[in-house]
């Protein structure tokens, strides 16, 4: 019996949405309809946006976005409506004037509340104070140095003057600079073979006068052995006593060259006088000290310096042990401008050049006065200053030499000046220049070029009085350069201080004829 075999196959259906997946199954991958049109779109968009930036970076110009560059040399702004007044009796001559009505007068700042809004030249009221950039000093008058002026062949330092030390617990300490000292306090004390071989040379010239003084007494106060004695054995005998003398006085004079206390010589004259009473016995326990030497403060002040050690041997008598320096007074050099000597020298002449010395940081007002006693001779070719000196007094050392000070004169006022706004002067860099309302009951203001002699916060100083030399640059420099000539201003003069710049290049403007309508 033959039996046939079927294979059944089991057909793949995609389910619905809606059907559940059978056990085990993966989801089929599905692509959004939506998404790939996302997709496309923003690619798009990128390959647009690339295009066109490399487009313009080409320099092409695209459709929509191309902007046109403006020129710098031809943009200008829209011309003020103002007018330019001409000279009746020459309508080609300029006359630097403007007439501004009320509503540009308005804008600019000129006329606020109905009412204009002007400067006045007046005298001048503002005190002209010359700053001077300075430092303090010692003064060298009050500074003591002090050396080894005797030989230092083996001059050692035994030991060091004291002092308290300022912080606890209370005890001494060697002096050392910055420490203040009084005349007659010990700085230090040596021990000087030169000076010990000095003071020994003259305890025997003192010694030996004694006794030379002794035989000729005798020589001479017998008569018998006056008479017995030659005439030449006396004048041998004067003449010892007479070498004694120069002995002993060349030896005090060089113990007073070396600064040799005078007690310390009055104390060796004494051992002297001992000996010879004594039949020349000698105390070796005050031979030790003939070579020790005290040195001592001159004067009262602060060690600014001090170059010795204890136990220290001295080599070198040109070298400044220590330098004691009188703080009381303090020297202020500063430097001036050479502009501004003709004035000094006339006040330091007339003996009433002061200044007002202010370190940094002190506040403003305050300050030392003294005078000004030297202006010196040589002009700095570097800064063209001068250098002006003079003492101030430091009581209580409140100042320390080498601090930065600003130095301040007060100088006279200036003559044929005049005082008007800071905010009145246009400074271009070659020239200054206002605007002058010649007529108060017209809206009329003419440009003039002005000397300005000072400059302040909010003040300036103008001529009021030309010089021939003024007046003679003016001229050179119109010809030349194509500048105003200087004009005075007088007392009462009414001065533009707002909108001087936009009138000023508006008239610039109609006169060179860059704003002039056909």
């Amino acid at each position: 019996m033959s039996m046939s075999t079927e294979t059944q196959v089991t057909p793949t259906l995609t389910p619905s949405p809606d059907q559940p997946l059978p056990p085990g199954a993966s989801p089929p991958p599905r692509t959004s309809r939506l998404e790939t049109i996302k997709t496309l779109v923003i690619l798009l968009i990128a390959i647009v946006v690339l295009g066109g930036v490399f487009a313009m970076s080409l320099g092409w110009e695209i459709p929509g976005l191309a902007t046109t560059k403006a020129n710098p040399a031809t943009e200008r702004q829209e011309p003020l409506k103002v007018e330019v007044v001409k000279n009746p009796k020459d309508p080609k001559a300029p006359t630097h004037t403007l007439s501004v009505p009320e509503e540009v007068r308005n804008s600019l700042g000129i006329r606020k509340d109905g009412k204009d809004v002007l400067g006045v030249a007046t005298l001048p009221t503002t005190n002209l104070t010359l700053p001077l950039p300075g430092s303090t000093m010692l003064d060298p008058a009050r500074l003591s140095r002090i050396r080894c002026r005797f030989a230092s062949n083996g001059t050692e330092v035994v030991s060091l003057g004291q002092t308290v030390d300022t912080f606890a617990p209370t005890q001494f300490r060697d002096i050392r600079s910055g420490d203040i000292v009084r005349a007659g306090d010990v700085l230090a004390v040596f021990y000087s073979l030169d000076v010990g071989s000095k003071k020994n040379d003259l305890i025997d010239a003192i010694v030996k006068l004694k006794l030379d003084q002794k035989i000729l007494d005798k020589m001479t106060e017998d008569p018998i052995a006056r008479a017995a004695i030659p005439e030449v054995t006396v004048l041998g005998a004067r003449a010892a006593v007479a070498g004694d003398v120069n002995t002993i006085n060349r030896a005090v004079r060089n113990l007073e060259l070396w600064n040799i206390p005078p007690e310390d010589i009055e104390a060796v004259r004494k051992e002297a006088e001992e000996i010879s009473k004594n039949n020349g016995k000698r105390d070796p326990e005050k031979e030790k000290l003939w070579g020790q030497v005290v040195i001592k403060s001159p004067i009262n002040g602060v060690v600014i310096e001090r170059n010795v050690n204890k136990f220290e041997i001295v080599v070198d008598n040109t070298v400044n042990l220590f330098q004691i320096a009188d703080v009381d007074r303090l020297l202020v050099r500063a430097d001036a401008p050479e502009d501004e000597l003709p004035r000094l020298r006339e006040l330091h002449r007339r003996g009433v050049l002061n200044w007002s010395v202010r370190t940094a940081g002190a506040p403003v007002g305050t300050g030392l006065v003294g005078p000004v006693d030297e202006i010196g001779y040589l002009i700095d070719p570097n800064t063209h200053t001068a250098v002006l000196k003079g003492f101030i007094q430091n009581d209580g050392g409140a100042l320390r030499a080498g601090q930065y000070v600003t130095a301040s004169v007060e100088l006279p006022r200036e003559e044929k000046v005049v005082e008007i706004p800071m905010d009145a002067v246009a400074d271009d860099g070659r020239q200054c220049v206002v605007f002058v309302q010649t007529d108060p009951t017209k809206a009329e203001y003419t440009l003039r070029r002005v000397k300005v002699t000072h400059r302040f916060d909010k003040t300036a100083y103008v001529r009021s009085e030309l010089t021939d030399d003024d007046i003679q640059l003016g001229m050179t420099q119109q010809k030349e350069s194509g500048l105003l000539p200087f004009s005075p201003l007088k007392v009462g003069d009414r001065v533009l201080i707002s909108g001087i710049l936009q009138l000023k290049k508006e008239l610039e403007d109609r006169e060179s004829g860059t704003n002039k309508k056909d």
